[in-house]
């Protein structure tokens, strides 16, 4: 690992960045976005926070029942669903508004449920609330599961989970910065098999656009292509680099990964504040996609 940067745990991967850098991480499950609520900070904190929304479904009106809200369904470890209707003329679909304590943390996770699945909905929360775990914040969680914030959820069964982690370097705010993997039930051609198109509207979109790379580029295991284009406009420096494994289906250890480093729509005339060299974006960029790798265990 370069000097000056770190390792940290997302999903089920590592990836090393800059100490400095500003991360800013999302994660979801079965498709369903996980939120952590920084402002609750103790249990009785939890406890309004989940009766206050609570109060606030009783006061919303339904235009067929009285109410938005319909029941409460408690769940172990302190989980908590608050099902209502997902909006005031609404028969059809449901809204579970689900509230985890893991350690100190407070995770929120809301998604809208049909009629049919609202058993199974409630069934798979009760089971999430007994699957994450605290984790200390200072070292690589050991063993199976997918990792959020402070929390890991020990799973070991498919579904649709998928992160992605922004990076914004200190200093060169024009440079846009994204990893990210997606579980998949069905696998797309490779980066370099779809990419006519894009590499033509890329190349047509600048004077001076060109190819830096295209090739196959695995990483250990990982089979993977990358697409790095860059060129001038106006005496700016403009960049467009792509990494993209496409995983398998089905697949938890193998899901579909992204990597990107954009420098193209910017406010930003001169190239201080992102790469003064094509060297240095692909030393970063190297850096970046080099390190991504399945935490060992994870699966």
């Amino acid at each position: 690992m370069k000097q000056g940067w770190k390792t940290i745990a997302i999903g089920r991967h590592l990836v090393d960045v800059p100490e400095t850098a500003k991360l800013i991480p999302q994660w979801k499950y079965n498709g369903v976005p996980i939120e952590f609520r920084d402002d609750i900070l103790t249990d009785e904190d939890y406890d309004d926070m989940v009766d206050e929304r609570e109060q606030e479904l009783r006061a919303a009106k339904h235009n067929r029942y009285g109410s938005l809200f319909v029941k409460r369904v408690p769940h172990a470890n302190r989980g908590v669903t608050l099902v209502s209707w997902n909006r005031p003329g609404g028969t059809l679909m449901h809204r579970y508004d689900t509230y985890f304590r893991i350690g100190t943390q407070t995770m929120v996770y809301t998604g809208e449920v049909t009629s049919d699945r609202r058993d199974t909905a409630l069934a798979t929360r009760e089971d999430l609330s007994k699957e994450w775990r605290p984790i200390d914040d200072e070292s690589i969680p050991q063993g199976l599961g997918f990792v959020a914030n402070k929390a890991i959820l020990v799973d070991k069964l498919y579904n649709r989970e998928s992160w992605s982690l922004a990076i914004r370097l200190a200093g060169k705010p024009d440079a846009w910065i994204e990893i990210s993997a997606y579980a998949l039930s069905a696998v797309e051609p490779g980066l370099r098999e779809r990419a006519g198109g894009l590499l033509t509207s890329l190349l047509g979109s600048f004077v001076g656009m060109h190819q830096l790379r295209n090739r196959a580029r695995p990483i250990g295991p990982i089979v993977a292509d990358e697409i790095l284009v860059a060129g001038n406009e106006n005496g700016k420096r403009l960049y467009a680099f792509k990494w993209e494994a496409p995983g398998k289906a089905y697949s938890l250890a193998e899901p579909q990964l992204n990597a990107e480093i954009s420098v193209i729509d910017s406010a930003y005339k001169t190239n201080q504040e992102s790469f003064t060299s094509d060297e240095e974006a692909l030393e970063l960029w190297d850096a970046l996609v080099e390190s991504i790798r399945l935490r060992p265990g994870a699966v």
